[in-house]
């Protein structure tokens, strides 16, 4: 199976998305579309073959006070660092399980870098829904905030040097 990554539009059918995750589903089918107009874009994972919706992202501008940043991420940095937010990031349960949750996430850090080149940021910041969430994103280099472990950080530059991106 091949899969696209492309921006939801209104042609995307998106009521049968399950991710086992009922807040997730939720945010998708009913508030995606409408978040664009308060500046958060969502970005969908399409099965090439059939159209569904696989899975899906969400980015969106925003502010860490360094003072709840890391040290080694606030030192020398303004009062509010700018970043992107990876605001949702989601699989069906149809292809959990299959390695996509990975790909998922550096199609969407890729994203991110790109967009970054051109609005600026520091930071990309993640709100992982669960432990088990923040374990994943861990296990891919982000690091939790210390006063609030659902919440990991990583630096804009680290991101664009793994992926073998060009910073800025």
């Amino acid at each position: 199976m091949t899969y696209r990554i492309e921006p939801l539009g209104d042609a995307h059918v998106v009521d049968a998305f399950d991710c086992g995750n009922a807040a997730l589903n939720d945010w998708l089918k009913r508030h995606a579309r409408n978040a664009a107009g308060q500046g958060t874009r969502t970005y969908v994972l399409v099965e090439t073959g059939t159209g569904s919706v696989a899975g899906y992202f969400a980015v969106a501008p925003h502010l860490v006070e360094r003072d709840a940043a890391p040290a080694h991420i606030g030192r020398g940095a303004p009062r509010q660092i700018p970043a992107i937010l990876l605001a949702k990031l989601a699989l069906d349960q149809h292809v959990q399980g299959k390695g996509l949750g990975a790909a998922l996430l550096v199609r969407a850090l890729e994203r991110i870098v790109k967009i970054s080149k051109q609005a600026g940021g520091k930071l990309i910041v993640v709100d992982a829904v669960d432990d088990a969430a923040a374990a994943f994103y861990e296990h891919h280099d982000l690091e939790r905030l210390p006063a609030d472990p659902l919440r990991l950080v990583v630096k804009l530059s680290t991101v664009a040097k793994a992926l073998g991106m060009e910073w800025p």
